[in-house]
């Protein structure tokens, strides 16, 4: 903006001052922060949470810093204060979206009041105009525009603005905690402009303090926005071409041998009846699910069929419940007599369960049933060969690899399983099998055939 440009605005912006025309968008003080050694400037619109933008003011000097923030604040004062019908999106023109606090609005009447704290050192009255102009015609002209940054943070909110109604409530608070923990450590990167380079620091960032399984998985949350941005014209490109992990990925957890799987069973057996944790050890011995999908069973999720089977509905049919996909949901048998599980001491249970009027299975939650298996039941079942990596989701490895060595159709233990990709099921541990023909399978892998 050039000198007589400025005056120009300075001479409107007394008529505005005088008047006290209230603005259509009041603005809060600028705020001022570093990251990696340079200092920020940070504007949002006041009271709210989401209308709010940074700029790199492209110095690690603080007191260079403070002088280019006062040049470019004097700049929105005037192009505020000139164009009081400004929306929000024409303000923050320079700026960049970063996260802020609320601003709280001061006295009636005030200028600060009604145009909010951007304007209280300058500009609280006409008779102050003086140091506001003397603030916009000291901006020097060689100031550059600073064009706003397309952060992953952005890019994140107008991926799940478009992608996110199609995710499950479940996925999407995962997808959201992915989302904010790459956010934090990409900062106020311009993903237009990013390198091969930055993503690489990046994983590097990740990787502390994290299982390279989980820094894969951020990954691929990664690629997915960044895939969708260039698909849709927000960034030219995208550098994340093999970036996951390769060496490391191990899984932790080990399976059980068929010889621990008993003895699980049979501690679970000198448990009451009555007693939730019985049936959390046992069901999740013969029917390899997950610790979560056995946790939110519920009466009716236990069904007899009329050729005498019974199996367990996993399913998220019910306030509270959900699957992790929708594979998922599937139709268990239960064996009688696999690992010395007792059937007909599970459904005496069930049957307690449903005259007492209680439709969940579990007397403790998810959490809790949790940490009693890993800490307390796994470690006293299996004593001295007990050891690192055996936890509960260790049974569903445990019956995925025994169902591999016996040469169980993939078609068939995905319908155990229950997981989306019929390879993953092998791999990591075709539905519509009809459940006598699992239930037949079971008998034939756990050698209970005579049942």
């Amino acid at each position: 903006m050039s000198i007589l440009a400025a005056q120009s605005v300075v001479t409107n912006t007394v008529t505005k001052l005088a008047l006290l025309v209230k603005p259509t968008t009041r603005l809060a003080k600028p705020y001022h922060f570093r990251r990696n050694g340079i200092y920020y400037m940070r504007l949002r619109a006041a009271g709210s949470t989401t209308e709010y933008a940074s700029i790199s003011l492209k110095t690690s000097n603080r007191r260079d810093a403070l002088d280019a923030s006062e040049h470019l604040a004097g700049l929105v004062r005037a192009f505020h204060l000139d164009n009081p019908d400004a929306s929000w999106s024409k303000l923050k023109e320079h700026f960049r979206v970063v996260s802020v606090e609320l601003f709280e609005a001061g006295r009636d009447g005030s200028v600060k009041q009604v145009w909010g704290g951007l304007h209280d050192i300058h500009s609280g009255t006409v008779g102050g105009s003086t140091r506001f102009l003397k603030s916009v015609a000291d901006v020097p002209a060689s100031l550059p525009v600073l064009a706003p940054a397309m952060t992953f943070e952005i890019l994140s909110g107008l991926y799940l603005a478009d992608r996110g109604q199609g995710q499950k409530a479940s996925t999407l608070k995962e997808t959201k905690i992915c989302h904010g923990t790459i956010s934090a450590a990409l900062g106020e990167l311009d993903m237009r402009t990013h390198s091969r380079a930055d993503l690489v620091a990046l994983r590097d960032r990740l990787s502390d303090g994290r299982m390279p399984s989980t820094v894969n998985k951020l990954i691929v949350k990664l690629s997915a926005v960044l895939a969708w941005s260039v698909e849709n014209g927000h960034i030219p490109k995208s550098y994340d071409k093999k970036l996951k992990l390769s060496k490391g990925l191990e899984s932790s957890r080990k399976a059980f041998t068929q010889d621990q799987l008993g003895k699980l069973v049979a501690y679970s057996n000198t448990l009451p009846e009555t007693s939730w944790k019985r049936w959390l050890l046992s069901l999740g011995a013969v029917t390899g699910g997950r610790l979560n999908e056995i946790s939110q069973l519920t009466v009716s999720d236990v069904q007899t069929f009329a050729s005498g089977i019974t199996a367990i509905h996993i399913n998220e049919a019910g306030e509270g419940k959900s699957i992790k996909n929708k594979r998922s949901e599937r139709l268990v048998p239960l064996t009688d007599g696999a690992y010395g599980f007792d059937l007909g001491a599970f459904l005496r249970y069930v049957d307690a369960s449903k005259h007492s009027g209680l439709n969940s299975l579990a007397q403790i939650g998810y959490k809790t049933g949790g940490e009693w298996a890993n800490q307390q039941a796994i470690p006293a079942a299996l004593g001295d060969s007990f050891g690192p990596g055996l936890v509960f989701h260790s049974m569903r490895h445990s019956l995925a690899s025994l169902m591999q060595a016996k040469g169980v159709p993939t078609a068939y233990a995905q319908a155990v399983m229950g997981h989306a990709s019929g390879t993953t099921t092998f791999d990591v541990y075709g539905s519509g099998v009809p459940v006598e023909t699992i239930a037949e399978m079971f008998r034939e892998l756990f050698d209970c055939g005579g049942r």
